[in-house]
């Protein structure tokens, strides 16, 4: 029977040509992230992603070099799981006979995860909630903590207590991406909240995002938040 190693190899072995990936390249000081798309996978040697020209790859261009380790993010869009795979690897050369192109080793193993419909991922990312003010106010800031878990219709978040916190009622979450410095704020539905356990300190709310307020579409929200975790830790 295949080892989960296997079948997750197979399944990269298996994504189609141009799929969206990110980059990290892991630097002394602090990594550094870039766009690109795969060109292809030679299976058990090689993966090939394009080697961009913006000015982000343009400002990394001494750290894109043979044997500088990396991280890559590939997210299969075009699956109906919306599959996120992660692997460590390391830059094996450069090309730019047929195309621009960057080599990197084939990994040995990977993370994968499967933003299913109904599937909560465990996360552990910074996070605060507040309560929406007339537009030309700041939102009132009602707690700080973190997103602990995320799907594509909702997820739990752990934080100081809400004063006057109701169900059903529309707040907004901020979520910080440290990863790429970005904040995303997105409008929430709290639907349980979690006194206090043993142990714990502080509240748990439940909340599913409200989608008819939503700017962005919710399984791209969810993929940054997961994005973001994985590259926070990547699995050697």
């Amino acid at each position: 029977m295949p080892s989960a190693t296997e079948i997750d190899l197979a399944y990269l072995n298996r994504i189609n040509c141009n799929t969206e990936a990110q980059l990290q390249i892991l630097t002394p000081l602090r990594p550094i992230r870039l766009r690109t798309r795969l060109i292809g996978i030679d299976p058990d040697n090689a993966i090939i992603l394009a080697l961009g020209q913006d000015k982000y790859w343009q400002a990394a261009q001494e750290y894109i070099t043979q044997g500088q380790g990396v991280v890559v993010r590939l997210i299969n869009s075009d699956d109906p799981e919306a599959n996120i795979l992660a692997f460590r690897s390391q830059i094996k050369t450069l090309l730019n006979h047929a195309g621009r192109w960057l080599v990197v080793k084939y990994p040995k193993t990977l993370q994968s995860v499967a933003l299913r419909q109904h599937s909560r991922i465990p996360v552990n990312v910074p996070a605060s909630i507040h309560e929406q003010q007339a537009e030309s106010e700041s939102p009132l800031l009602c707690s700080s903590g973190f997103l602990q878990d995320i799907s594509i219709k909702g997820g739990a978040y752990i934080g100081n207590e809400i004063e006057g916190g109701t169900l059903n009622k529309t707040y907004l979450l901020q979520v910080k991406l440290t990863q790429s410095e970005e904040t995303l704020s997105v409008p929430i539905i709290l639907k349980n909240i979690q006194p206090p356990g043993v142990g714990r300190q502080q509240f748990q709310y439940g909340f599913t995002l409200d989608d008819a307020h939503m700017e962005e579409d919710q399984q791209g929200f969810a993929q940054k938040v997961i994005i973001n975790h994985l590259m926070q830790q990547p699995k050697s």
